[in-house]
């Protein structure tokens, strides 16, 4: 394994964990495991997750090759990431606030279809929450000018990209496999992070966003 593979991989492993911590995918699995059919539409959320995250990822990191093939600007791949890592914290911290209080925390509306998805709905509406997400998006954007702007062949990228997509998928396939595994003891601990989450999702999005843009942006200043 090349050095440029490892430092891309340590690069984007950060970016990983972010997108793999989102609220709003963890909350939609949890809702479609807990649902009567379950034993076929988790896997099937999955298969959308994985799906999704693999199509913005590929399409970041093409858009990415094509842009940096087309400059000889030695720099343009700090700077981008730089711009993108100072553009994390200030979204970040545009979520991370208080709610008032005596207010109780809701969902979207549409996020109450997982609860009886049919495995076709399941797998579509993930892959809709998975291209769809801002925050995820600006995530998969570094990945993709991460990757893009390190000398990597083709089958090094693929790699890269397969790795992120893993990491990324891992909090909505435990909980699926799980329940697949042990469905009564596992569902009132679900039910438990499900409210958890509903209740936070906004500190813990916008802390995530604070901490990896400030990891995006200490790295690309180092690379200046």
């Amino acid at each position: 394994m090349n050095s440029a593979l490892l430092e891309a991989l340590g690069q984007v492993l950060p970016l990983a964990v972010g997108i793999s911590l989102s609220p709003l995918p963890i909350i939609a699995v949890v809702l479609t495991v807990m649902s009567p059919r379950a034993r076929v539409s988790g896997p099937a959320f999955v298969a959308g997750r994985m799906l999704g995250l693999a199509l913005v990822a590929g399409v970041v990191i093409a858009a990415s090759d094509l842009v940096y093939s087309l400059t000889s600007a030695a720099g343009l791949p700090a700077i981008v990431r730089l711009v993108l890592g100072l553009a994390l914290v200030v979204l970040g911290l545009s979520k991370w606030r208080p709610k008032p209080k005596g207010v109780e925390p809701e969902l979207p509306a549409w996020m109450s279809a997982f609860s009886s998805a049919s495995p076709g709905r399941a797998f579509s509406l993930s892959l809709l929450l998975s291209v769809a997400n801002p925050k995820e998006l600006a995530l998969l954007v570094a990945v993709g000018v991460t990757v893009g702007g390190a000398p990597l062949s083709v089958g090094d990228e693929i790699l890269v990209g397969v790795g992120v997509v893993i990491i990324a998928s891992l909090p909505v396939a435990i909980p699926t496999i799980a329940v697949l595994a042990a469905p009564t003891r596992v569902r009132p601990a679900l039910e438990g992070l499900r409210a958890w989450l509903t209740a936070n999702s906004s500190v813990v999005m916008g802390l995530l966003l604070v901490v990896i843009g400030a990891v995006v942006t200490g790295g690309a200043i180092g690379e200046l």
